[in-house]
């Protein structure tokens, strides 16, 4: 393990010059300097994404720290010229945000809408009560602490701290052999959940954001923001239904596997343009297109025997997903984060990022089940987060992002620390669970 970060910083400080060169032109075109910080990126993210999973954890955690570490890094060798080019070159945010639709394609081919339907009424609670309490608690204190803000940063921090990352926790679940446990079912069922119902918000606070200049918006207009969200996605969703099948007929007809792909990637991309002209989030619209190719999530391929869609998608995700996971972390500012009042903004937001998900266990109403173990399990922002913060920098109100350089960066740590936390404080409370009183009912234990 040492081996490999030693590596990992020597390869960040290498790179340093050939970095600040790129930025500073020294002849080159704008292609090449492109083509060279793509490189670096796409080898850094890839890079961190492995050394995480040595240290067991998730590799959006590593794709974000190679970011941060390799920003800083050349600042302190070369200065901040090439980290100021990386940052505000329009091809490599362009590619960054296909990555994030390629990423919420691929989380809609793999949901299945009959899970949404089947979730019992445990599942169901926890994801409202997982959305509401971090989205007020995220919402109170951006209002208490960034006064002078406008009123959309508030409420993005909230919709940004409501997030939970499926993904980080199914794959905990599975190397525990939890998933089909009591636990296991309703996290997943609610993360699931949480994942549309975080949409939904997404769409609401984005819309708020740019219809109205961060200001108070009348109930028909903020109705008509989550209206037209639960419209795409349900309409989509039921489309797929009968839209699947012979979407996959005429692509076999094609005989050739990959047309596939193509098809997919179409769909990803023209429905993605397609939410944002009716004021939705593009990611919105790429994750319709996975529901609609796969609405059960099996595994839709062009004839039997092919490879799967996803499978085909998987080593392009590979590819340019984590490139938008190491420019958040380039867009980290350290310097920021040494302010009182940042580090302050960033410790609330941690502490409100904690509370709001584990008091969701409390939605539990089945007996002998840990609510702290689901309580825990909802706790991973992980990429979902990210991409949320993203977000927040690219809308504009009054001139000035929503997420400026300093809450950004508060949001990032919040996104680390819960990421960091939930699968060694999952495995904790599952093995409690399991080494606990015979009885579930128990007065004082924490199994409902």
């Amino acid at each position: 393990m040492c081996r490999r970060t030693a590596f990992l910083l020597s390869f960040a400080l290498a790179l340093g010059p050939g970095m600040a060169l790129a930025a500073g032109g020294g002849g080159q075109e704008a292609v090449g300097r492109v083509l060279f910080a793509l490189g670096v990126l796409l080898l850094a993210a890839n890079l961190g994404g492995l050394a995480a999973e040595r240290l067991g954890q998730p590799p959006v955690l590593g794709e974000l720290m190679i970011g941060i570490v390799l920003a800083s890094l050349v600042v302190l060798l070369r200065g901040a010229e090439a980290v100021a080019y990386v940052q505000a070159e329009p091809t490599l945010q362009i590619l960054a945000e296909v990555g994030v639709l390629i990423l919420l394609f691929d989380v809609g081919l793999e949901t299945d809408i009959r899970s949404l339907v089947r979730v019992g009424p445990s599942a169901l609670l926890v994801a409202l009560i997982g959305i509401a309490a971090p989205l007020a608690l995220g919402w109170a204190v951006a209002a208490w602490l960034l006064p002078g803000s406008p009123r959309a940063a508030h409420i993005f921090v909230g919709a940004a701290l409501s997030a939970t990352s499926v993904g980080i926790t199914a794959r905990v679940l599975k190397d525990l052999g939890e998933t089909q446990s009591p636990e296991g079912r309703i996290i997943l069922g609610a993360a699931i959940l949480d994942d549309v119902l975080g949409l939904i918000v997404l769409a609401l606070v984005s819309g708020l954001a740019t219809a109205a200049g961060g200001q108070p918006l009348s109930v028909v207009a903020i109705a008509g923001i989550v209206a037209r969200a639960v419209v795409f996605l349900g309409l989509v969703g039921g489309l797929g239904h009968f839209l699947s099948p012979p979407i996959v007929r005429l692509t076999a007809r094609a005989g050739h596997p990959e047309i596939m792909l193509v098809v997919g990637l179409f769909l990803c991309f023209t429905l993605a343009y397609a939410a944002e002209l009716i004021g939705l989030a593009g990611i919105i619209g790429a994750f319709a297109a996975g529901l609609i190719l796969d609405p059960y999530g099996e595994g839709v391929r062009a004839r039997e025997g092919d490879t799967a869609l996803s499978e085909l998608l998987h080593p392009l995700s590979t590819l340019i997903v984590p490139l938008f996971f190491v420019l958040m972390g380039i867009k980290v500012d350290l310097g920021s984060l040494a302010s009182g009042p940042v580090f302050a903004l960033a410790a609330a937001l941690t502490a409100c990022a904690l509370a709001g998900k584990l008091v969701c266990g409390l939605g539990v109403v089945e007996r002998g089940v840990s609510r702290l173990a689901v309580g825990i399990g909802m706790l991973p922002r992980g990429e979902v987060g990210l991409i949320f913060a993203g977000i927040g920098t690219t809308l504009v109100v009054g001139g000035r992002p929503v997420f400026d350089q300093s809450l950004f960066s508060a949001v990032v740590l919040m996104v680390l620390v819960t990421t960091i936390v939930a699968p060694a404080g999952l495995r904790w409370a599952l093995e409690r669970r399991s080494e606990g009183p015979p009885s579930p009912a128990a007065p004082g234990d924490d199994h409902g």
